[in-house]
């Protein structure tokens, strides 16, 4: 592998400043440089490069400035690239356009976003450029009070010319509201308030000790928020055992900067060409999958179920 290969090859794109951008930016830079970083005899994971790019001039625009100010100062401490300002155009093999420039990269994360694809076809109304339809303050589709809009298709006004975030508890409460709009209306009772959105507070990880959360008046940052924002993800696990295992594996992993990467050793080909000959000693049908030995990092065997191996826990 030439040197500019090996460039490209450890080059990381990561297109849109949202909490996922943030979050997956610092997750990188955090693996590159700390849990891999003696992994690997002939590569340095620790020269990885990670770009951020954001089209806004500022990252976590659905935070304070002051907040955002610091998400990108942490982030920058970890090595990784901010881009402002700044639009990306994939370009294949060759990597991305940044702005004006072309940056050799062989992984591009796209983390601006989606857009509901077809909605706008079968409705009689005009949506937004990400697909999603603006709604009447009671979530009903312009013209047709009977059809409601909810979730990532609406496009609700919220505050400062944002619109309710993509969310499950903002696609909740909208369920909520339209299921009391239609009660109202099969019972012949007052109709509900217009929908009002009831923001609990943005939380964002951006690494090791390093978060940033937005409650309203209280606002958090630094190892506080880290933790914090752990046991929130925590909370809302559904069940009991899943918050506990989570938890506990969690826990070891901040102990130990546990990894979870796969080394695949001892590699045969998953298929084999059906006219060659049968290796010999080889009794195995040639169609067959190999029963190859997959090492974790903690030495298990990390082959799937369905192929005697021990399934691997969720990180």
């Amino acid at each position: 592998m030439t040197e500019e290969e090996r460039r490209r090859q450890l080059t990381f794109v990561i297109v849109g400043g949202g909490p996922t951008g943030v979050e997956m930016a610092g997750a990188i830079a955090e693996l590159a440089r700390f849990t891999l970083a003696r992994d690997f005899r002939n590569i340095d994971p620790g020269a990885a490069r990670v770009i951020l790019v954001e089209a806004a001039d500022r990252l976590l625009r659905a935070f304070p400035p002051t907040l955002s100010t610091y998400a990108k100062r942490e982030l920058e401490r970890l090595g990784v690239e901010v881009r402002l300002n700044e639009r990306v155009e994939v370009r294949g093999n060759q990597g991305a356009l940044v702005g004006q420039v072309l940056v050799p990269s062989a992984t591009i994360i796209w983390a601006a976003g989606v857009t509901v694809p077809n909605l706008k076809s079968w409705l009689p109304v005009d949506a937004d450029q990400t697909g999603r339809i603006e709604v009447e303050p009671d979530l009903s589709l312009p013209g047709h009070p009977d059809v409601f809009v909810i979730g990532d298709a609406a496009a609700i006004a919220w505050k400062e010319n944002l619109k309710v975030p993509g969310l499950a508890p903002a696609a909740k409460q909208g369920g909520r509201y339209v299921a009391d709009v239609i009660k109202a209306a099969a019972f012949g009772t007052d109709k509900p308030a217009p929908f009002r959105y009831r923001h609990r507070g943005n939380l964002a990880t951006i690494g090791r000790h390093s978060a940033i959360e937005d409650f309203g008046r209280v606002k958090l940052i630094g190892g506080l928020a880290w933790w914090l924002w752990g046991i929130a993800h925590i909370y809302f696990l559904i069940g009991v055992r899943a918050p506990m295992l989570v938890a506990a594996q969690w826990f070891w992993a901040y102990l130990t900067f546990g990894r979870g990467a796969r080394i695949i050793t001892d590699l045969d080909p998953l298929f084999k060409n059906p006219k060659m000959p049968a290796e010999r000693g080889d009794s195995k049908p040639h169609r067959e999958l190999h029963n190859d030995k997959v090492a974790g990092s903690d030495g298990r065997d990390a082959r799937s179920p369905a192929q005697g191996g021990t399934p691997a826990l969720p990180r």
